[in-house]
């Protein structure tokens, strides 16, 4: 069998904040337990023994990570997870496990390490661990801001804080959920497609946002700033 060759995934890892401190000699130690699998869109993973025994990485695509009420069939996504990304950070720190899903909203390339043997490469990688707790640190931060909106904000607030968070400044294009149907972006702000779907219209009325080819736009700014101002 023709062996894997990952050379090209150490400059991708190089511009990852959790290996900023780890040298080129360990980043090749660390690809030598890892292995790159492909996940094709759609590819469900509950977190159970897959995050138990692995650790992932993502290289390239996008997940989901929710939470699914059975008895309501309700579906609410608390993270978006992107290049860089990593998970399950609570299973490989021994936390206790969490009920939720994980779900490719596109094709995807995950580096997969074995927890067993990663946990004794941040043996001699601490500094690794220490950006795992940061990487961790900033996530709580997004979930604590997440439940306060999902409390209190109002649908218009809610949409808002979404195009506002994922807008490139320099460009006014809506970046990372640009591409998602309005489904998954309902369920990134904890309501249901048909009262987003309506948002939207209200948003592109006033001369908000427009979209074209499913892409949003931003088209005033300073609007959308005063949906945040007055709420």
């Amino acid at each position: 069998m023709a062996k894997e060759n990952k050379d090209y995934i150490i400059p991708i890892l190089k511009e990852n904040p959790l290996f900023k401190e780890i040298s080129d000699e360990e980043l090749c130690a660390f690809l030598k337990i890892s292995s790159v699998k492909k996940w094709p869109k759609n590819t469900c993973l509950f977190d159970g023994d897959s995050t138990l025994y692995n650790f992932y990485i993502i290289i390239s695509g996008k997940l989901k990570l929710y939470y699914y009420n059975k008895a309501k069939d309700r579906k609410i996504t608390l993270f978006l997870l992107v290049k860089n990304d990593a998970f399950d950070v609570s299973r490989l720190l021994n936390f206790s496990q969490h009920k939720v899903y994980y779900e490719t909203l596109t094709s995807a390339n995950i580096l997969t390490t074995n927890s067993l043997l990663l946990k004794r490469w941040m043996m001699d990688n601490p500094e690794f661990y220490k950006s795992l707790l940061h990487y961790t640190l900033i996530k709580l931060k997004d979930l604590e801001e997440y439940v306060t909106s999902s409390s209190i904000d109002d649908t218009s607030t809610k949409l808002a804080k979404l195009l506002i968070n994922n807008v490139n400044y320099s460009s006014n294009q809506i970046e990372k959920i640009n591409d998602l149907p309005h489904k998954e972006l309902a369920q990134l702000i904890g309501t249901t497609r048909a009262v987003l779907n309506r948002q939207i219209q209200v948003f592109k009325k006033e001369g908000i946002i427009d979209i074209r080819n499913k892409n949003i736009e931003i088209k005033n700014m300073d609007l959308l700033l005063d949906k945040l101002k007055n709420n």
